[in-house]
């Protein structure tokens, strides 16, 4: 069945879908970041993103391509981990520069 975006019934009910399953994204991530471990693998797939790194490799437009959709992907966990609240990103980040010590 194809929505009609005219229909304020349809719109409304996908919108409610939607924001359903964002939330059930939220707890889950919560869920994880609530121990010390999850927070832990959080970091290290945040590391292996490059997120914090530049991308750009000079006279290889391939690798450039390339990490920077691995810098792609951890921008989007960040901000999935903004988004899930509860200062997740402030805990994760701030453990794995205690550790670096």
């Amino acid at each position: 069945m194809a929505t009609d975006p005219y229909d304020h019934d349809q719109v409304s009910e996908r919108r409610t879908r939607r924001k359903a399953r964002a939330s059930v994204e939220q707890l889950d991530l919560q869920w994880l970041g609530a121990d010390a471990r999850g927070r832990r693998v959080l970091a290290r797939i945040m590391a292996m993103t490059g997120l914090m790194q530049a991308s750009y490799v000079p006279g290889d437009a391939l690798t450039t391509a390339f990490r920077e959709g691995q810098r792609n992907i951890g921008i989007q966990l960040h901000a999935v981990l903004t988004n899930a609240g509860d200062g997740l990103v402030d805990k994760v980040l701030s453990e794995t520069i205690a550790s670096d010590d």
